[in-house]
């Protein structure tokens, strides 16, 4: 048996708005004990006064969480300066957390201490990890392999990198009742599980491939010798945030993407979310705010065509704040266009994120995404 229950409240006060979202997914559990959570939260929210209220209320609750771009909250949608709890109870799951620091300069070391740190709880093999990272100043491609190469090719990775509302300043994320930054956090749950997902960005590449003649992380000096802006030039007339690098990967179905964070009006250099190695092949990378929408439920209905006749639990979302940003006041049409195929019933969370991860195949490897829209359904077998 798995019941979820999801809760949220926008009060500005920290702890008011805990108590509030706290009792809503209380109430969902229908009375079954809570023993872990996913806590995805405003930037500005005092988040140890989240994880304070959480632990005095539940003392053994397994707690992992991170600051975000915007949530996602079943029966609301999208959300700004909120807070949304994601309470989980079983009888026959076990659940485990664990957290590596140091993200940032050991992406590695920080994985397989977070996996590890999991692991510790239990000798069952876990059946989902979810993962919540640092999302400023991290490589989220070299965090996913350190945890693929920590869990191991079976065990399947869904998350998202952690956000502050694109100020791009610093985020927190939540371990128990430690608040850090600059970290890896992972919920594990270990079990009989059904899981799919379905990962759909909306974006189309623009022209011919170019080569990246020279880069450095995540900065793109030259596209075919020339300064990175003129490709943009080329096409678009001037630099534009909203048209992200579409990197050809013959390996992965699904595109990959990095969203320019600025240009240098000097140089010409293009600095990006995510780093772009040279020598890559690289199309700009367009989508209509409808296909952006569109994509989302083409997503949702990825992972529920994968997941069998078995009753969804709950539905975690994950979307790029890229697509929010893109998208402005029709954010909330991502989450309109689903709720029907999710179903009424079903807890649902999630939240706007600086990368996203999950496979982009049935049964495939998970990957890291930029401006991709995860759904990702959970159930257990005896639902």
């Amino acid at each position: 048996m798995l019941k979820v229950g999801t809760g949220w409240s926008d009060d500005p006060d920290s702890l008011t708005t805990t108590q509030e979202a706290l009792d809503m997914a209380v109430e969902m559990l229908d009375g079954h004990p809570p023993r872990a959570a996913l806590v995805y939260a405003a930037v500005d929210l005092d988040l140890e006064v989240v994880s304070q209220a959480m632990l005095e209320r539940f003392p053994d609750l397994l707690i992992a969480g991170c600051t975000t771009d915007g949530e996602i909250a079943g029966g609301e949608g999208f959300l700004e300066d909120s807070l949304v709890i994601t309470l989980f109870a079983s009888d026959n799951i076990e659940f485990t957390v664990g957290m590596g620091q140091g993200a940032v300069a050991n992406p590695q070391d920080a994985t397989l201490t977070a996996v590890n740190q999991a692991r510790a709880g239990t000798e069952t093999a876990p059946s989902l990890a979810i993962s919540l990272l640092e999302g400023l100043g991290t490589n989220i491609h070299h965090l996913v392999d350190g945890l693929r190469t920590a869990l191991g090719a079976d065990v399947p990775i869904v998350g998202g990198a952690a956000g502050d509302q694109l100020r791009f300043e610093g985020t927190r994320q939540i371990c128990n009742d430690v608040v850090t930054s600059d970290a890896v956090v992972v919920l594990m749950l270990h079990g009989p599980l059904v899981v799919s997902s379905g990962v759909s960005t909306g974006y189309t590449p623009l022209g011919q491939p170019h080569v990246v003649t020279r880069a450095e992380g995540q900065v793109v000096y030259e596209i075919g010798d020339r300064p990175a802006a003129e490709l943009y030039a080329d096409y678009l007339q001037q630099p534009s945030i909203f048209y992200p690098l579409a990197v050809r990967d013959e390996s992965r179905r699904s595109l990959v993407l990095s969203s320019p964070l600025n240009f240098d009006a000097e140089t010409g250099a293009l600095h990006l979310v995510n780093p772009v190695a040279q020598d890559s092949e690289v199309q700009l990378a367009t989508a209509s705010r409808q296909e952006i929408i569109d994509a989302a439920r083409n997503a949702v209905g990825q992972a529920a065509a994968g997941f069998g006749d078995c009753n969804v639990d709950v539905a975690l979302l994950f979307s790029c704040a890229g697509r929010r940003a893109t998208l402005g006041t029709r954010t909330g049409e991502e989450y309109a266009g689903i709720k029907d195929i999710i179903g009424a019933d079903v807890p649902t969370a999630g939240f706007y994120c600086y990368g996203e991860i999950g496979p982009d195949i049935m049964n495939g490897p998970s990957l890291t995404h930029t401006n991709a829209f995860i759904a990702v359904l959970i159930g257990s077998p005896e639902s």
